[in-house]
Formats: structure tokens, sequence, C-alpha cells
């Protein structure tokens, strides 16, 4: 039918073509992929090293601070941090003053991330000597213009 050729040429034209949120998407995916891969050694998700290493910033952030750090909403990064807290990489502390929790990288958690640091620099390295000095600068502005937006 001409109404299902339109509208599939639409879509891939104007969707997967030019649409801003399935290209970041997908190189998330991907990059995703790449850091997974590297950090292995360290037996680690690339999600949960950004986690960890978010969660050394300043004295034991709370949730909501880490949530806005890393651009989640509180109970995603609840379930996320769950794995993290039962391997013993991190303690998430009962509510305090105002209600507010703090996440704590444990000993353990700063040993993980000791191990899984030099892993993630051969990554970042490999990634940056593939694009190229210019592009990998570019590359990361405009994902700052982008974060700025939010």
């Amino acid at each position: 039918m001409k109404f299902d050729t339109d509208i599939r040429n639409q879509l891939a034209n104007e969707v997967a073509g030019a649409c801003a949120c399935f290209k970041v998407r997908q190189a998330a995916r991907l990059l995703t992929r790449i850091y997974d891969h590297a950090l292995k050694g360290a037996d680690l998700r690339a999600t949960q090293f950004s986690l960890l290493a978010a969660a050394t910033v300043g004295d034991a952030p709370t949730l909501s601070h880490l949530a806005d750090i890393l651009g989640m909403e509180r109970t995603t990064l609840l379930r996320n941090l769950g794995p993290l807290e039962r391997r013993g990489l991190i303690a998430v502390s009962p509510e305090g003053h105002r209600r507010a929790r703090q996440v704590t990288v444990t000993q353990t958690g700063l040993q993980t991330l000791a191990r899984a640091l030099p892993l993630w620099r051969a990554a970042q390295e490999r990634l940056r000597a593939t694009m190229g000095e210019t592009d990998w600068l570019g590359f990361h502005r405009h994902l700052g213009e982008v974060n700025r937006l939010a």
C-alpha cells in the first residue's frame, strides 16, 4: 500500500536518519558495549563504574545529589545501586535528616574502582585515538551543550 510505503519512508528518513534522540541512544548503546567489554576485568559494567565514580564525589552524597549528578530519577538510581550494595561496593544509609539517604563507597568499592580505572582509561584512550583529537574534543563539547539543555 502507498500509505505503508509513505510511513516507512518517513520513519526511515526522519527518525532513523535525523532524530537526535535515536542517534544519541544508538551511540550510547555502542559506547556502553565498548566500556562494558573493557571493564569486564574489574567485574563491573559501564553503568556500575559510572555510579561508583560519581558516588566518590564529595563526602557521601545524598541519593538526590547523586541522581542529579548522573541525570537519573531517584527511583532508577536506587534500583541501579541495589546490585552494588549487595556486592558490598557501596553502603546506602537509612533515612536521616530530612529523610536524606547518603551513598558511601566502601573499601571494597574503592579497591574495585582502583582495578577498573586503568581499564576505563584504556577504553577512553582507544576511543580518543579512533576519533582523533579534534573530533574527540568536539564530541565532548557537543555533549556538554546537550547536557546544559536539561
